[in-house]
């Protein structure tokens, strides 16, 4: 059974221990940090900062991810002697970093009000990642800022991303055992229900952002795409494709829990076949996806109940898929 906890509403106040929140929400009361506008002498520099750079306290050991906002990097906590991941507010489109300086600034072109969205939003991540608390979900450690941007400090998860673990799977032409697919299912699963309880919907679940630790913990990583639940509102939703459903894809599909139950079935789709889904929008208008409970091989392997209900949460139509977590949980107890 997984573990049992159930976010308060992302735009609700929250109690959530952490002593560094309050300064967090000073700092964004008082604005966001200055960019520099002096354009002379342009030259650009690379946008990562160098490999053993002290920062506050920590030393950046590599660069291990890079997104349109942000720029990830594995660091060591000198004083605790920790590794650590820090992930620094970088919107690729809008800032860069120029020869003979560290800092962050704006492009030339871009208006300013632009980096100070794009700011707000990497704070909004901060915000919401402090008030959680799950064994299934990356904790935030603390926050602070540096060369005209902010930093956030997570814990490092000592594991392998899904997409690794099916790359594994496939090189030894192996299927994942079934108990250890209901395992991670059901803590997966039960991540999602508490951030769903706390009205947050995560809107970026696939491989790639969720963790295997080496004892088969699974462990949700990247909320920069959280959103409120049950909101009509897409704007900046992003879409991964053959992840994301047809209504996060079309800007104006009406989002719920079942957005990232869609998302965390197309990605057990991948999981037990190596292949992703076509993208949403296309399933909408043409569906060619094998169910996987038609599968003869799969059929073999794992009990068609399991396999059945993630072929339910991959229904193009929203009214087709569970609507709740619970929903799928009741239908994989009977298994």
């Amino acid at each position: 059974m997984p573990d049992s906890s159930p976010i308060l509403p992302a735009s609700g106040a929250a109690d959530s221990g952490f002593s560094f929140m309050q300064d967090i929400l000073d700092r964004v009361a008082a604005g966001a940090p200055e960019v520099t506008d002096n354009f002379d002498d342009i030259c650009p520099a690379p946008k990562e900062l160098p490999a053993n750079y002290m920062i506050n306290g920590y030393r950046l050991m590599r660069c291990i991810g890079e997104g349109g906002f942000g720029v990830t990097y594995l660091a060591t906590d000198e004083l605790l002697n920790r590794k650590v991941v820090i992930k620094e507010n970088f919107p690729h489109d809008l800032c860069e970093r120029r020869c003979g300086s560290l800092d962050v600034v704006r492009q030339s072109h871009v208006e300013q009000e632009s980096c100070d969205w794009a700011l707000s939003n990497f704070l909004r991540e901060v915000r919401l990642l402090a008030t959680l608390d799950h064994p299934n979900i990356v904790k935030i450690y603390t926050f602070f800022e540096a060369h005209n941007t902010a930093y956030y400090v997570t814990e490092y998860i000592d594991g392998k991303s899904l997409a690794d673990v099916v790359a594994d799977y496939k090189k030894h032409l192996n299927h994942v055992p079934q108990d250890a697919l209901y395992s991670l299912m059901v803590r997966v699963l039960d991540a999602l229900d508490y951030l769903h309880k706390r009205g947050v919907l995560h809107l970026d679940i696939k491989p790639d952002n969720i963790l295997v630790t080496r004892d088969g913990r699974p462990v949700i990583i990247d909320m920069g795409a959280a959103k409120e639940c049950w909101s009509d509102d897409s704007t900046g939703v992003v879409e991964s494709q053959g992840y994301s459903p047809p209504e996060q894809g079309d800007g104006s599909g009406r989002l719920g829990p079942w957005t990232d139950l869609y998302a965390f079935g197309a990605t057990l789709y991948y999981l037990l076949t190596g292949v992703a889904p076509a993208t949403g929008r296309q399933r909408l208008l043409y569906d060619t996806l094998d169910p996987l409970a038609s599968l003869p091989k799969l059929n073999a392997i794992y009990h068609p109940q399991l396999l059945a209900g993630i072929d339910k949460v991959l229904s193009p139509n929203i009214e087709g898929r569970y609507q709740s977590v619970a929903e799928w949980m009741n239908d994989l107890r009977e298994h």
